[in-house]
């Protein structure tokens, strides 16, 4: 009985999905890293402020 238990929890991973999650996350790494690069090109505290406020609210949620 606990084998059969075990084998229908086990999850199954497709090699095709895990590797569209990877390259998806690097996707997104490569957008925070642009987006972190040009907003310390505008510069300015008043922008830098409200934008680690931005991310704060968005992390919040």
């Amino acid at each position: 009985m606990g084998r059969v238990l075990m084998q229908y929890l086990a999850m199954k991973t497709d090699p095709v999905m895990a590797s569209l999650i990877d390259s998806d996350i690097k996707e997104l790494k490569i957008a925070a890293t642009k987006l972190f690069k040009d907003a310390t090109m505008l510069g300015g505290i008043g922008f830098g402020t409200s934008f680690l406020k931005w991310i704060a609210s968005f992390a919040a949620m």
